[in-house]
Formats: C-alpha cells, sequence, structure tokens
C-alpha cells in the first residue's frame, strides 16, 4: 500500500512543480529514442543475420564429437559426399566449414581465419560476388584449381579495394 501512496505524492509533487515535470518528461523520452535509434542501428548493421534467398528453407546439418569435446564439427570432404548422395530431400547442398592459415603474401605474415565452401555454397546462400565471380560445382574437387572469393571487408581494409587482385595468387 505504501508503494502506491509514494507514487501519488510523487504524481502530485510533479504537478505542482510542472517545469521539473516537463524536463523529466523530455530526458525520459530523448533518452528512450536514443536508445531505440542505437538499438536499430547495431541490430541492423551487427545482430540481423545476412538476407539469403529462400532463408526459411535453408537448414544447418552438423555434427558433434563428444569424444574430444567438440559440439560442431567439421564434415570430412567424404562425409559431405555421402551427405550429398544419401539425401533426396535437399534440393541443393552448399558445404561450410572454417579453417586457419597463415597468409604471407601481404608484408608482414598473419593469422587468417577463412571460409572453407563447396561449389555450390553462394548459390545456394543467394550471395552474389561485388568483382569478379565465385566458386562454382566445377572448382571443387582435387584436380580443380584453387579459387579464393574474398570478402567484402578484408578486400576494402586490407587490400583498399584494389581491383586488381583479380586472377592474382593468394599466399
Amino acid at each position: 500500500m505504501s508503494f502506491f501512496r509514494d507514487l501519488r505524492v510523487a504524481f502530485y509533487s510533479l504537478m505542482r512543480t510542472q517545469g521539473l515535470a516537463i524536463t523529466v518528461i523530455l530526458t525520459l523520452a530523448l533518452g528512450i529514442g536514443a536508445n531505440a535509434a542505437i538499438f536499430t542501428l547495431v541490430r541492423g548493421v551487427l545482430l540481423k543475420p545476412l538476407v539469403n534467398r529462400d532463408e526459411d528453407r535453408l537448414i544447418y546439418i552438423r555434427q558433434s564429437a563428444p569424444g574430444i569435446g567438440d559440439d560442431n564439427s567439421t564434415f570430412s570432404v567424404p562425409e559431405i559426399q555421402d551427405l550429398r548422395a544419401s539425401v533426396k530431400t535437399l534440393s541443393a547442398f552448399g558445404d561450410f566449414s572454417t579453417i586457419g592459415f597463415t597468409m604471407i603474401g601481404l608484408g608482414e605474415p598473419s593469422e587468417v581465419r577463412a571460409g572453407v565452401v563447396g561449389g555450390t555454397y553462394f548459390e545456394v546462400m543467394g550471395l552474389h560476388p561485388v568483382l569478379g565471380r565465385l566458386i562454382e560445382p566445377q572448382d571443387d574437387g582435387p584436380k580443380a584449381a584453387g579459387v579464393v572469393v574474398l570478402t567484402y571487408r578484408f578486400w576494402t581494409t586490407t587490400l583498399k579495394k584494389d581491383p586488381s587482385v583479380l586472377g592474382k595468387t593468394v599466399r
């Protein structure tokens, strides 16, 4: 009961000092508005997932290896080939894993985290290149020449949007 009494006293106090009431209301409105604007910006840039073609139809298949404490273990190439051959309910199959390596071709050696994808990955995800081409099914296999697709962030920050990187070897 004392909470409601305190609330009533606070309300009447604000009504007697209308300048303070207006200041409090404006401060709250500006604070909430700024918070909402910043959250909208952060959500749109950082939190919202990439927009993919038919994103509601995409599924993520993973395997775990409890013996080594890995909840999201990478599939081997033979396992991916077996999945492709045995799963008949999927219209397309795009495989993805990550790997770390040392890049030595841009001055000082640096550790780089890279995605390793199959030839249909970009088509399945509905992604398009800003420059050059993406990996295609004919780029798969042990006899295919290596193909690299750079992220937009890597191209703009590390390579300064240099279009002459097309066709060059990555080391």
